[in-house]
């Protein structure tokens, strides 16, 4: 089997060559055509934007009757069909596009309708490949995969306007992250997705149990509709900003503001200003709820300045001791959050918890 170097052809290429059925996108080696409308609609807003997409590998033979050259599809059969149906006007774009949702190809302005054409995607040929070594190639490329986690299925599984409202508010946070709650490498795998879903369930069930099962559930309960997204969202940019501008940056890096803290921080801000519900921890054990947080953010931050030389120290103040306990054991569990929260809701209202 040779191997051609990398080329780049314009979306324009693809199009001809299916036109011209000298383009293969079922070969039996492929998978059919499965992708949700989200991810049909994801690849063309991508392309729309300018921004890159995986290369496209290609079985490439000539037809020595009829003198033609033909491409069998051998990885990247279900970005081509995307592209191809999407010209065709089989589908309009969903809300994963957020500046063209509702579009179609032929509504899109002459100017855009020429950049995608133009937009050009990187192909390498595999020539003269037999099957086995189609297979090989596959092989070898599945071989360095990574396990997709509960995060990256979520975000393949779910089409809905909850699902989307996550990702986009995830994404919109990221300077956020960047201070120390979340690493690029959990950024990269969603996991700043889950955070915020997670967020999102503070706001509307309170604090629970935790754990990928809890958020896939939550998923599920939205699937038909998601009526408070704009409360939501709106709650929760108005709980970060103050979290970005006021309570972590002097914090960044510490063990007070990773991810397991932080959503217990959010937790008691929202409570403090909003209210949540009793959720797993039940009406009976909710703390004294907190008189917003308008007037005590720099108490506040001063308090868990004092509470993450706790999570340092060997030996913690007796009065700290579960608290410490907690942070280091099973931060999903909600006899973890219950102690967190409280602890949390309480750096609100004393002054100088040190003392």
């Amino acid at each position: 089997m040779d191997q051609s170097s990398p080329e780049h052809y314009p979306i324009a290429d693809f199009i001809k060559w299916n036109n011209e059925k000298e383009l293969v996108l079922n070969p039996n080696f492929q998978r059919g055509p499965v992708w949700t409308t989200t991810a049909r609609t994801y690849l063309i807003d991508t392309i729309l934007h300018g921004y890159p997409v995986p290369k496209v590998l290609m079985r490439t033979h000539i037809d020595r009757t009829s003198h033609r050259i033909f491409r069998e599809v051998v990885d990247g059969q279900q970005r081509l069909r995307t592209i191809i149906d999407f010209a065709a006007g089989k589908f309009k774009l969903g809300i994963r596009s957020k500046n063209y949702r509702g579009a179609a190809y032929s509504s899109l302005p002459g100017e855009l309708q020429d950049k995608f054409l133009a937009y050009k995607i990187t192909a390498e040929q595999l020539i003269n490949a037999t099957d086995s070594d189609v297979l090989e190639v596959f092989a070898r490329i599945n071989s360095y995969a990574v396990p997709v986690n509960a995060a990256e299925l979520r975000n393949a599984k779910y089409d809905t306007e909850f699902s989307f409202s996550v990702q986009e508010q995830s994404r919109k946070w990221t300077d956020l992250w960047d201070l120390g709650i979340l690493g690029k490498r959990d950024q990269v795998r969603m996991i700043g997705y889950s955070l915020m879903a997670e967020m999102y369930s503070v706001l509307l069930q309170g604090v629970t149990d935790g754990g990928e099962d809890k958020i896939n559930r939550l998923y599920e309960r939205k699937k038909a509709g998601f009526p408070e997204q704009a409360k939501v969202e709106q709650r929760v940019d108005r709980i970060l900003d103050v979290m970005f501008d006021h309570v972590v940056p002097s914090l960044a890096n510490e063990p007070i503001v990773k991810r397991p803290q932080a959503l217990m921080i959010f937790a008691a801000l929202a409570y403090a200003e909003f209210g949540i519900p009793s959720g797993d921890i039940g009406d009976e054990h909710m703390p004294v709820r907190p008189d917003g947080f308008s007037e005590s953010i720099e108490r506040f931050t001063a308090n868990l300045t004092y509470l993450n030389e706790i999570l340092k120290s060997e030996e913690p103040p007796r009065e700290f001791e579960r608290f410490y306990t907690t942070s280091k054991s099973s931060t999903q569990r909600i006899a973890s959050r219950r102690e967190r929260f409280r602890v949390f809701c309480e750096a609100l209202t004393e002054d100088g918890m040190e003392h």
